[in-house]
């Protein structure tokens, strides 16, 4: 079962390069999931947290578990009404200055990974997640 499982497999792969990707961001103060968050509101524009979280394929608790960290270090404003359907979180001059100086790190980071993971899986696993996101 081991042999076959994806499952298995997604978590081995995803535990390297978290493991890699941690140490490159650690001087920076940020884990990964908080630099993807940053990523994905810096390309999506101001964003609901609920379509977000959607996006992102999280659980809501684990979404306003990152974004206390980014809202407290003033990298995203949370803008909006009464209820958590109306806020908007939009990523701050402040989270985008963060994420150009993670830059270089990143560029580091995904070199290393490629040749370690290789371009053929790392080209095959771009063209899957475009294709999740495009659903």
């Amino acid at each position: 079962m081991a042999r076959e499982c994806i499952a298995v497999r997604v978590r081995l792969v995803n535990r390297l390069v978290t493991a890699h990707c941690e140490d490159k961001l650690r001087p920076h103060g940020l884990h990964v999931a908080q630099v993807n968050l940053l990523c994905a509101m810096a390309a999506m524009g101001p964003v609901q947290p609920s379509v977000l979280a959607e996006r992102m394929f999280l659980e809501k608790s684990t979404l306003s578990r990152d974004l206390q960290v980014l809202l407290g270090q003033g990298y995203v404003q949370r803008d909006g009404g009464k209820d958590a359907r109306s806020q908007i979180l939009t990523i701050t001059p402040q989270g985008i200055a963060k994420l150009e100086a993670i830059m270089p790190l990143w560029t580091e980071a995904q070199r290393e990974l490629t040749k370690q993971l290789g371009t053929t899986f790392v080209s095959a696993l771009s063209d899957t997640v475009d294709d999740l996101w495009a659903k």
